[in-house]
């Protein structure tokens, strides 16, 4: 008889078309074929209009789901510091989902923490093992989101909510039985006190399906750049008011015609007055189909000046060819070799430089795409990994023995 596992996340993993949605779907669909399991979790934006497709699509036992709607804002700041250990775990507590999961648990044999934020949907004194899925080392990413910041408020602010979040981590870190956790990650984790005994590798990987479509060709694409990703995110919209206000005029000085299309959900309004007045930039929100977007670009940024883990919309360039402009942030933890897979640049005028010479140098182009490809090919697999992934977990079970 399967075992029963409750998978509890912080948004609903369905459609997988970003960042770590599509890592949460792929692994619940694996987990699927292994265990009985039931979903909690929160519901926000869209969510609710895609739950009944989920629904169709996965074989869970039982589904729990709760629409919450808490921005990240000074005020739901301040009330966090009443009401829970971190303001992201505030934004994701509800009290119909706390009944959901001790219920759930209750008659399980495993749970599987699918970001740190909704760790405390865990009862203590749980007695069944308790798996932590590190989507970050989400201490880091407050860290250097302080560091960047120029308002002394908002600096203050954010040093207050790292310290806060360096304490919680560490404290579900310990109390979990294993932590799921990319290299780099695993690294900042254990220097606040995480053993490194509790770690299984993994990565965030992206929609692998740009591996089967046909080569890209420098030619045959317009002076575009491109960018996908979660514009509501703090790291992504930091990255591309960046990208907008320092580099933008710069590679448009160069290029006059060179144009832009940054494609994703969720940008505020400050985001959205940046793209206005950016000439040759359009905010397209979310696309069903980013084909035509790859085909007719030179060159995928990902602009990130502050974050952590391994950066899905980068590999997911990587598996269409699509050479990509980044930063050491941007490339962390997937052992990429600047100028051979990637353009890296931390810098302004780098990232101009590293940039213009893709657009303009065919020889240049090709050769990281050809070998971003590959790498990703041979190097990036879901199969093996999630494999990896569901024999960690029955290992946590009394007597068990891991698939074959």
């Amino acid at each position: 008889m399967a075992k029963r596992l409750v998978f509890i996340t912080n948004q609903l993993p369905y459609p997988p078309q970003s960042g770590g949605v599509i890592k949460s779907w792929r692994l619940l669909e694996r987990l699927c074929r292994d265990f009985e399991v039931a979903l909690i979790s929160p519901l926000k934006g869209t969510d609710p209009d895609h739950l009944d497709e989920l629904k169709k699509r996965l074989p869970l036992i039982a589904v729990h789901t709760q629409a919450i709607d808490r921005p990240r804002t000074g005020l739901n700041f301040l009330r966090s510091l009443v009401a829970a250990p971190t303001l992201n775990v505030y934004r994701n507590q509800h009290p119909a989902l706390r009944k959901a999961a001790i219920m759930a648990i209750a008659q399980a044999d495993l749970v599987l923490v699918d970001h740190l934020e909704v760790f405390p949907y865990v009862p203590r004194g749980t007695r069944i093992p308790v798996a932590l899925h590190q989507h970050n080392a989400e201490f880091v990413m407050w860290e250097r989101s302080r560091d960047v910041a120029t308002n002394l408020a908002e600096k203050t602010v954010l040093m207050v909510e790292a310290a806060r979040v360096k304490r919680f981590e560490r404290k579900a870190c310990q109390r979990a039985d294993l932590v799921f956790a990319a290299p780099n990650d695993q690294d900042e984790l254990a220097k606040i006190g995480v053993a490194r005994d509790r770690f299984r590798t993994t990565y965030h990987l992206g929609d692998d399906s740009g591996l089967t479509a046909p080569p890209l060709e420098f030619g045959k694409a317009d002076d575009n750049l491109l960018y996908v990703g979660t514009l509501s995110w703090p790291a992504n919209a930091d990255g591309l008011l960046w990208f907008l206000a320092d580099i933008w005029p710069k590679l448009r000085h160069r290029h006059p015609a060179l144009t832009m299309d940054i494609v994703g959900r969720g940008a505020d309004g400050t985001l959205q007055q940046a793209v206005a007045a950016a000439p040759g930039v359009t905010l397209h929100g979310f696309v069903d189909d980013l084909e035509p977007f790859y085909r007719k670009s030179k060159v995928f940024i990902a602009p990130l000046r502050f974050g952590s883990g391994t950066k899905v919309k980068v590999i997911t360039a990587m598996y269409r060819g699509l050479p990509c402009a980044t930063t050491s942030v941007g490339a962390e933890g997937l052992d990429l070799v600047p100028d051979r897979h990637i353009m890296l640049a931390n810098d302004v005028e780098g990232m101009v430089s590293g940039i213009d010479k893709l657009i303009s140098d065919k020889t240049y182009w090709t050769a990281i795409s050809s070998a971003s490809r590959e790498k990703a090919r041979t190097e990036l697999a879901w199969d093996p990994m999630l494999d990896r992934h569901v024999a960690d977990l029955l290992h946590l079970l009394p007597e068990s023995t891991p698939p074959l």
